[in-house]
Formats: structure tokens, C-alpha cells, sequence
């Protein structure tokens, strides 16, 4: 069988070793050969390889049920979302790449929307790492990169970003890497059931291995602000998991939080929690409501349109394939903040 295990890579996997020495442990206490203590699971590895490679298969196929639970329903929405339509909501093969592919592209897309909004929430400079007008690139590469160049500028200035923690430069080496190699995730080009059904076994991997080094993103809560109860209660919307119905809760901030994020406490703010850190998403991440205002649709920014004075900006909405556009000016204060980071004039 093909579990990846190599009879000389003991020692690079700690944590199926560590799982199955609790597992002997649980069962039958420690292994003690008069006095002699070794690992079960070296024991198992040196004395039973087979033995030892069943377990791993089975260990991996436990570990990723568990990821998808945790995916589909601890994930920021559109993540989420996609990731359940993909392993529950597709009718054929098409579908089901299709929606890996958004799966892809919304963890791209979120992302830089989560490392772009702190670095306004800090007010960076970044003149030196990229350019203005990349950030709002429709290309994902380009996405990738600006998140690239601004953990890159963080780590050389002593600068502290909770985003870091959620995704590392090795783990965003290996996206971009992912994101050249894999033509599933840049287009499909997929024509049939069997093109489809090759293109995903391709890439189911390596997109759950992504999703596994970003299990940290089950921390991370995105909302809509709706007003505040008291000083320090924030009534909000909030967007965790694959459903798209309306859920109402209420989170309190400290006087500092407060402070740091006021500007962010209004209507039509769609903010993030982020360790410690509340601050917007906007203009990556947005929102559209429906006439009744009984569901509110996330949508992800993809790209600008026109000249002054008719600019807009151009949002995918998640979980439908439609378009939507916005008057620039509705964004102009973040804008305006994003182009003072760059020594630019506003908007």
C-alpha cells in the first residue's frame, strides 16, 4: 500500500509515533521490558513495518475527517462554504472541481484580505515592498505575493503580525508553489467527467494539506458590526462555517481593543478578529444583503472597473457565480488609508 511511510523516516512523523504510543498507553499501560522502555511505536515500526503502515492509513484517514468537520464548520464562511460544497453538494466531477477551485481561490482570496486589513490596522509603510495598484490585482499569484512581500517587510522591521500565525512563509512558499504547478486551481480546463476526476485527484492532496497547516484559521472570526450594547459589548453578524443563515452574537472588547478599532465600529464594517486584534476587511471582503435583509451575502473583491468618475469596484459574491458591483467612493476611506501607506494622495 502507498501510506508514504519509508522504513528510514521513523522520525518524520512525530505526531502518528506520539498517537500511536497514546493509543498502547490508554490500552495497556506502559511497555516495560524488564526495565527496558521503548517507544511502542518504534517497536511496531522496527519489528512490523506493515503493521505500522495500516496504522498510518488509518491514523491519516481519521485525522482528515476530522479536518473536514473542523473545515466545514469552525472555517471563515467562504472557505468553508466551498470546501462543503465540494465534498457534499456536488451532482458530477465538473462540479466538484469547480468547487475545489473556489475552495482554492477563497483561501487565496482570504488571506491576503487578512494580511492586507492588519497592515492598515497597523499603518505600515510599505512604499518599498510592493506597489499600490498590485493590491488590487485580480491575478491570485499576484495576491500571494503581496502577502509574500509584506511578511517578508514585517520580519525585517521587527514588526508583530498576528496574521503571521495563521500562515507562515513556509506554508505560503509552498501556495505559490502549489498555485503554479496545479492548472486546476488558475482554470479548468477540464472537458469531461474523467478530465475532472483526474484534475482532482491531482490536487485533493495538496489542498487538504493546506487546509491542515491552516487549522489556526478555526480562531479567526469574521463579522459584520451592527451596533454596540454598552461600551463594550459589540452586537455583530457573525460568518463561521458552511451555512449562510443569519447568526446574531455579541462579543465584548477591552478598552483597548476598543480604542485600537474604533474607526472600524460602524455600519457596513466587516470586520476580523485576529488574535488579539479586531480590524476591517474592507475593500477585500464585503457584503451584499438581499431586499428583505433576512440573509447577507459575503462577497470577495475581484477586480476594478472604469475610469473617474464612474470607478467601481467589482466583487465576486460567495456561493453563487455572480458579479456585483460597488461605487469606489463607498470604500474611499480605506483606499485613502491603503495609498497613505504607499506616500500616495487619496483616492
Amino acid at each position: 500500500m502507498n501510506s508514504g511511510a519509508d522504513k528510514d523516516d521513523y522520525d518524520k512523523l512525530p505526531d502518528f509515533n506520539e498517537w500511536v504510543d497514546l493509543q498502547f498507553t490508554e490500552e495497556n499501560g506502559e511497555l516495560d521490558l524488564l526495565g527496558f522502555k521503548p517507544r511502542p511505536s518504534f517497536v511496531l515500526h522496527q519489528l512490523s513495518f506493515d503493521t505500522y503502515e495500516i496504522a498510518l492509513a488509518d491514523y491519516r484517514a481519521q485525522k482528515e475527517e476530522e479536518l473536514k468537520e473542523v473545515v466545514t464548520s469552525e472555517f471563515p464562511a467562504p472557505i468553508a462554504h466551498y470546501f462543503y460544497r465540494f465534498l457534499y453538494g456536488s451532482e458530477n466531477e465538473l462540479q466538484r472541481l469547480h468547487f475545489l477551485r473556489d475552495t482554492w481561490e477563497a483561501i487565496i482570496n482570504f488571506l491576503h484580505a487578512l494580511v492586507v486589513g492588519e497592515t492598515r490596522f497597523l499603518n505600515l509603510p510599505l512604499i518599498e515592498p510592493l506597489k499600490f495598484a498590485e493590491l488590487l490585482s485580480d491575478k491570485l499569484n499576484a495576491r500571494l505575493v503581496n502577502i509574500e512581500r509584506i511578511l517578508d517587510y514585517s520580519g525585517a522591521n521587527g514588526v508583530n503580525l498576528e496574521s503571521e500565525n495563521v500562515v507562515s512563509r513556509v506554508l505560503l512558499t509552498k501556495m505559490r508553489e502549489l498555485n503554479q504547478t496545479r492548472n486546476a486551481f488558475s482554470h479548468i480546463g477540464a472537458q469531461s467527467e474523467e478530465q475532472a476526476r483526474q484534475f482532482i485527484s491531482e490536487s485533493y492532496v495538496d489542498v487538504v494539506d493546506i487546509l491542515e497547516q491552516l487549522r489556526s484559521l478555526r480562531e479567526i472570526k469574521v463579522m459584520r458590526y451592527l451596533n454596540q450594547q454598552g461600551l463594550k459589548n459589540v452586537r455583530h453578524e457573525r460568518f463561521d462555517g458552511h451555512a449562510m443563515t443569519k447568526t446574531i452574537k455579541e462579543l465584548q472588547l477591552t478598552k483597548t481593543q476598543l480604542n485600537d478599532s474604533a474607526r472600524y465600529l460602524q455600519n457596513d464594517q466587516v470586520i476580523v478578529r485576529c488574535g488579539e486584534r479586531f480590524f476591517g476587511l474592507r475593500p477585500f471582503l464585503y457584503f451584499e444583503q438581499d431586499p428583505n435583509g433576512h440573509l447577507t451575502k459575503l462577497c470577495f473583491f475581484k477586480q476594478t472597473k472604469g475610469s473617474v468618475p464612474n470607478r467601481e469596484l467589482i466583487f465576486e459574491v460567495v456561493g453563487e457565480s455572480r458579479e456585483v458591483s460597488f461605487d469606489r467612493t463607498i470604500f474611499k476611506p480605506e483606499l485613502d488609508e491603503l495609498r497613505t501607506m504607499f506616500g500616495l494622495t487619496p483616492d
